[in-house]
């Protein structure tokens, strides 16, 4: 099969391979030079060393084997075993020329460029192992003579990539064939006029013609629903065809491949905008062209079940800060979410109770002598002192005014509270009356003595819980 390189540092290439290989696909020679290297390989393998994707290995071998160039016998493990064949051309020789007529009338369409040995035996790979017969083959050379640039200068290679396609299409008579060629220069002329429309005045190019065929062909779009996602186009600055390919891809997915559904997409994204425009301006952005992100972030608001009301709340507890973005108004939204607040009356009435417990903490707070923000924290402690100890507010802003003066105004009152409960305080009178009692002995509320020692400082315990988001705001306050 080939020399061993223990003796010999060299390949051999037959010449006939040699001719075929060159007319051929890039993929096909570096597979077949591969396997002079190579006695046996999995496609795996193959496709790692090489670089290319394993079914451009599997596909260089299927023309290797029609062309006769090699065989392959499957192994265990998936391995194939190559046997490069190097016979001489001249004994196949027969079988291509034999067909005399067909020969002429291939000659012919090709004109001046004279036809070699491997050029027919291409055509005849199509015509034994792909299945297409003679009068659709003559078609297909016609065809691709008439459509390239090249004229009767085109690619073997590119005419055998046709005659495969056609043959995995099924095109296998004269009308089938004229069919497909209709398609394809209707296809072409839409494809132009397509370009036309995006100011690029020239002849389509390989590439934009395989785009538009996958558009049509592959994933069933019309030409008037390529039109209609044309639109899109008009947010970029350069609009190209592969620009379109991004668009219709997105369409593909969501299954709207018709001209009215492709319009109606983008009659609710013109509203979805809308919509996200309204937001972004509830949060001050300078900047109103919505991105595809903001879309989908909106999306997602509205997936965890709030409308566009709610969601604005959610905006105004931001104070107007850009700075605080989606990703504030997304953390809003989830502890509302978490506390089953989802329509505008919930949501309001919420807000309301809110406003309120935190006038309440601020008043605790100055009473004791404090002059900043509630926190979070606070919050909690006033909760403990009107929830779980039970006081009235009347009794806690008493307590407040008791601790003024203390190292820790909000240790010392946890301390006198939580005393005056254990000692059965229930409203102000009682209070008072306890703290007469505590000072008649001679102690003053709030001294160290009177505060019970804990192992946390005044600001862990005004933080003792976080504020998932980052503690709401009254609107129009900081």
């Amino acid at each position: 099969m080939i020399f061993d390189k223990s003796n010999f540092d060299m390949l051999v290439l037959p010449r006939a391979a040699a001719e075929r290989l060159v007319e051929g696909e890039a993929e096909v020679l570096r597979v077949y030079l591969y396997g002079l290297l190579h006695a046996e390989a999995d496609p795996e393998a193959a496709a790692q060393e090489l670089g290319i994707p394993k079914s451009a290995v599997l596909q260089a071998w299927e023309t290797l084997q029609a062309q006769g160039l090699c065989t392959l016998s499957a192994e265990a493990g998936g391995r194939m075993t190559y046997a490069l064949l190097q016979r001489e051309e001249a004994a196949g020789a027969p079988e291509i020329y034999a067909n005399a007529g067909f020969n002429a009338m291939l000659q012919s369409l090709f004109s001046d460029r004279e036809l070699s040995y491997s050029d027919y035996r291409l055509f005849y790979e199509l015509l034994e192992v792909y299945g297409l017969p003679e009068k659709v083959l003559l078609m297909l050379a016609e065809y691709c003579i008439g459509s390239s640039s090249a004229g009767n200068k085109v690619s073997m290679a590119y005419i055998r990539k046709v005659g495969r396609n056609w043959a995995k299409e099924g095109i296998d008579s004269i009308e089938a064939a004229q069919r497909k060629i209709e398609a394809i220069r209707r296809s072409s002329t839409e494809l132009r006029e397509l370009l036309s429309s995006l100011n690029i005045l020239r002849m389509p190019t390989e590439q934009e013609f395989q785009l538009y065929q996958k558009w049509t062909e592959e994933w069933g779009f019309s030409a008037g629903a390529i039109r209609a996602a044309m639109a899109a186009t008009t947010n970029a600055q350069y609009p190209t065809l592969k620009y379109l390919d991004g668009i219709l891809k997105n369409l593909y997915q969501q299954g709207r491949l018709s001209a009215a559904q492709v319009q109606e997409y983008f009659e609710l994204n013109e509203r979805l905008d809308e919509q996200v425009k309204e937001v972004l301006r509830a949060l001050s952005y300078v900047r109103l062209t919505v991105s595809q992100e903001q879309r989908n972030r909106y999306l997602q608001f509205v997936d965890m079940g709030f409308g566009q009301k709610e969601i604005l709340l959610a905006c105004a507890q931001a104070g107007g800060k850009s700075s605080a973005g989606l990703d504030y108004v997304a953390g809003v939204l989830r502890d509302w979410a978490q506390r089953g607040l989802k329509t505008e009356g919930q949501i309001t009435a919420y807000l309301e109770t809110e406003k309120k417990r935190r006038a309440a903490a601020g008043r605790m707070l100055a009473a004791a002598g404090y002059k900043r923000r509630v926190m979070q924290g606070d919050l909690t402690l006033y909760d403990r002192f009107t929830g779980e100890y039970g006081f009235p507010e009347e009794v806690v802003l008493f307590a407040a005014s008791c601790a003024v003066g203390a190292p820790a105004p909000l240790r010392a009152m946890d301390t006198m509270l939580a005393r005056w409960r254990k000692a059965g305080v229930h409203n102000l009178r009682e209070a008072q009356q306890a703290n007469d009692s505590f000072r008649s002995r001679g102690r003053r509320p709030g001294s160290l003595s009177d505060i019970d020692q804990r192992s946390y400082s005044e600001e862990q315990l005004a933080g003792l819980i976080p504020d998932p988001t980052l503690a709401y705001r009254e609107p129009g306050k900081e």
